[in-house]
C-alpha cells in the first residue's frame, strides 16, 4: 500500500502533519471542551506541540504513523487530524475535529475521506478503531462508516471495518 502525502475531497484537503500546524493543533487541543482524558490533551505548551508534530512527522517518514492534517479547501483552516497507525493485523484509525466544529459531520466526513483513500491505492484488510464509553459522537461516526463492534467494555468499545475491494 503506497499512501499519498496529499489528497482531498469537495470540502477539505488532506496533507502530511507538519511542524508548522502546531499552533492551530496547540490551540484546538488546549480548548476547554477538548476531551481531557485523551492522549492529546497531555500536550500543555506550544513546544509540546511542535515536538509531538515532529514527532509525527518522523513517524511518517519511518511507516510507523500516517497523519493527515485536514483543512477546509474555503480558507485553509484546520478542522482536524486523521491518523493510520499500521498494526501487525490491520491499521488502527484515530481521529480529532477542532471543537467548536463539533456535530457539524466533520469527523464523518474526514475519516470517509481517508478510508476512500486507502482503499483506492489498494488497502485490503481491516481498520480497527478504539472509543471511550463516554465518547457517544465518536461511536456514532464509526457506526455511519460501516464500522462494527467487535468488543465493549465499561472503559470502551472497539470497532472494525474490512475493506475487500
Amino acid at each position: 500500500m503506497e499512501l499519498a502525502t496529499g489528497f482531498n475531497n469537495t470540502k477539505f484537503v488532506f496533507s502530511p502533519v507538519c511542524v508548522n500546524d502546531a499552533s492551530e493543533f496547540f490551540e484546538s487541543i488546549s480548548s476547554r471542551e477538548f476531551p481531557s482524558s485523551l492522549p492529546l490533551a497531555e500536550i500543555k505548551t506550544l513546544t509540546q506541540a511542535k515536538a509531538w508534530c515532529l514527532d509525527m512527522v518522523s513517524g511518517w517518514e519511518s511507516g510507523k504513523c500516517y497523519v493527515w492534517t485536514c483543512r477546509r479547501s474555503s480558507d485553509s483552516a484546520i478542522v482536524g487530524q486523521v491518523t493510520l497507525l499500521p498494526k501487525e493485523n490491520c491499521l488502527a484509525l484515530a481521529y480529532w475535529v477542532v471543537p467548536s466544529l463539533w456535530g457539524q459531520g466533520i469527523a464523518t466526513e474526514m475519516c470517509k475521506s481517508l478510508l476512500v483513500h486507502i482503499q483506492r491505492t489498494g488497502y485490503r484488510g481491516n481498520v480497527w478503531a478504539g472509543v471511550h464509553s463516554w465518547n457517544a459522537r465518536s461511536s456514532s461516526v464509526l457506526k455511519k462508516l460501516g464500522f462494527k463492534e467487535i468488543e465493549f467494555s465499561v472503559e470502551g468499545a472497539e470497532y472494525l471495518l474490512e475493506i475487500v475491494c
